[in-house]
């Protein structure tokens, strides 16, 4: 065996580890061991990394191959999390119920300090908003003063649950209760609202997790960092301490919210930013009895952010097994650092 063929064996079993350990990250709660939910974070890559390696051994001495294929083929069914293959067919119904959900990031991306350029961002984003008018239920999350503004002349005719944590619910149909359920946060929330709708009760959740709050250092350490410099090493290890930080405040935000939804009385629907990927803890704890509108009905690649890092799917649609998914779709525009994702739900299973 050359040395090449023997460095790549070293990195290719130390990616078969760490992809063991992603399928762990779920399992494992960070506030006992949190440097699972790293590798839960980094999944995706680590999928590529293996089918890369076992490229380069099928030329090569095709039985190390299957330590690659074999790692894969141990937790195949976590793939489905992040790439889903439906087809486009949409089995509708008369008690049909629209849903978006969407991190409108305080509608930045109609903002400009450049009055010529604000009024044509805030045109676009006035007719983006414009497209979901028809909708039953839309779930916001990040709405400040300026945002909050442009709903208020965009959704007038709806039923509104608001504070002053950016989480909102717009509604067609009455809303008969409703609450908050407090993080101990300035900015995340998540409120929850009883929407009447025909001769059925849907409560309704808008959530917004603890943010990570690496969005910033992440991309200068793409664009412009060196592993040859130190900087990029001390952005590195600072995002790994964020990450760590704000991940175990997740964890416990994904329990408080859990043991609300487990005493609904009715029929949940959960929308939001989770600020996790379907391999964590944060995840699984809020998915667990429920359906994920994008494993049922989804197609492609599943990302919900709209930034550098890749294939992270943060943003979901979750329902309570007696209401069935029609259709699911991520909306790839450029309107936040979010994209929206929308489903079509039905009461009732019939």
């Amino acid at each position: 065996m050359s040395w090449l063929s023997r460095a790549v064996l070293v990195i290719n079993v130390l990616l078969c580890l760490a992809t063991l350990f992603a399928y762990a990250a779920p399992h494992v709660d960070p506030q006992q061991y949190w440097v699972f939910a790293f590798f839960g974070l980094i999944y995706p890559v680590l999928i590529l990394l293996l089918l890369v390696s076992a490229t380069y051994w099928l030329f090569i001495d095709i039985r190390w191959a299957l330590l690659s294929i074999l790692t894969i083929a141990v937790g195949y069914q976590s793939i489905f999390n992040y790439f889903s293959f439906h087809s486009g067919a949409v089995i509708s119904g008369a008690n049909d119920i629209s849903v978006v959900s969407f991190n409108i990031g305080n509608a930045l991306e109609a903002y400009d300090r450049r009055s010529e350029l604000k009024a044509n961002k805030l045109q676009k984003m006035k007719e983006f908003l414009r497209r979901f008018q028809d909708e039953d239920i839309i779930c916001l999350q990040e709405v400040g003063a300026y945002a909050s503004d442009l709903l208020r002349n965009n959704f007038g005719d709806y039923h509104v649950h608001k504070f002053n944590k950016g989480a909102v619910i717009l509604s067609k149909h009455k809303i008969t209760k409703k609450g908050q359920i407090e993080f101990g946060t300035r900015t995340n929330s998540c409120l929850w609202a009883d929407i009447a709708i025909g001769e059925d009760t849907v409560r309704i959740y808008s959530i917004h997790l603890q943010s990570n709050k690496i969005t910033k250092d992440a991309n200068e350490v793409l664009t412009k960092g060196s592993l040859k410099e130190d900087k990029t090493w001390d952005g590195i290890f600072g995002i790994l301490k964020k990450y760590r930080y704000h991940h175990k405040a997740r964890s416990i935000q994904a329990r408080t919210v859990r043991e609300h939804i487990d005493l609904s009385p009715y029929p949940v629907l959960i929308c939001g930013d989770f600020n996790d990927v379907p391999m964590s803890f944060t995840y699984r704890h809020l998915q667990s009895g429920l359906t994920d509108a994008y494993k049922e009905k989804g197609t492609g690649i599943g990302s919900t952010f709209n930034g550098k890092i890749p294939f992270l799917r943060i943003d979901y649609i979750l329902v309570s097994p007696s209401l069935r998914v029609n259709k699911f779709n991520v909306i790839r525009e450029n309107f936040s650092d979010h994209y929206p994702v929308a489903a079509l739900l039905s009461l009732g299973k019939t």
